[in-house]
């Protein structure tokens, strides 16, 4: 089995694949691993140098004569428990009332007057219930979606891509091979749209106003020199208008 990988914007993304990987035939289970770089490109605008990244990536599988196992996918978001913590806080009161007052007993030769005295006493009991709910959520720049598909992203509109995202140490998924099979082989296919561009200039004597304020008319040039540059092998019912292609990593049979 022979690997073709291509990086179409190689300064912006770059898209390399594990030995172990290019290693195998699939004919047996295997940890599929990927590397991902990412950065900003330098182009001249209008006499302004500007850098031309992305927010946010697609990285897709499509897979022949095999298929991602089930299980555990690098990026994979499971909704954490609500973790609710209740109290019950008591207060207790007590009054007090004391009455009294004198008797006097008329059977007697010499009555003598007594002096009666009750204590009573009354009690308040007073609960309030208290709960705390608790919530811990993970922010990835990674994230698993369906389709064979993973969203890299930075979470600001504003700020590109700008580190490594993929790492051999994490593989991505395992890689099956299909029950009676003839020929095995995976495609990995990184692209953006052309609305996650970022734009930031260079020029620090320079004023960033006309930049910012002409932001859409500069994405649209800069995405039409970005979109001009087609790979050879695409990725087949992308739409070439709307996304640009940025690496391509697959397999094939150099014998047929």
């Amino acid at each position: 089995m022979a690997w073709d990988v291509k990086n179409n914007w190689p300064d912006i993304a770059e898209l390399r694949i594990d030995n172990t990987v290019t290693d195998s035939n699939f004919s047996t289970e295997t940890e599929f691993k990927l590397e991902l770089y990412t950065s900003s490109y330098e182009l001249n605008l209008e006499d302004r140098r500007v850098l031309v990244g992305f927010h946010r990536i697609t990285l897709q599988l499509e897979c022949l004569g095999t298929d991602i196992a089930l299980g555990e996918r690098y990026g994979d978001s499971v909704p954490p428990d609500l973790v609710t913590k209740t109290a019950i806080q008591s207060d207790t009161s007590t009054k007090a009332k004391v009455g009294g007052g004198f008797t006097l007993d008329t059977g007697k030769i010499n009555p003598t007057p007594t002096l009666n005295v009750s204590v009573g006493a009354e009690a308040s009991h007073t609960s309030t219930l208290k709960s705390e709910t608790s919530q811990t959520t993970i922010t990835k720049h990674v994230t698993a979606k369906p389709n064979g598909k993973w969203e890299i992203s930075s979470h600001e509109k504003q700020v590109p891509l700008s580190a490594k995202y993929l790492t051999k140490e994490n593989a991505l998924c395992v890689i099956r091979p299909k029950e009676g099979a003839n020929q095995t082989g995976v495609q990995a296919y990184l692209y953006a749209h052309k609305h996650d561009i970022v734009l930031t200039s260079q020029d620090e004597q320079k004023s960033r106003f006309s930049l910012i304020n002409g932001e859409n008319k500069n994405k649209e040039k800069i995405s039409k020199i970005l979109l001009g540059k087609l790979m050879e092998g695409g990725k087949e019912g992308l739409d070439r208008n709307s996304y640009i292609e940025l690496s391509i990593v697959r397999s094939f049979n150099p014998d047929v």
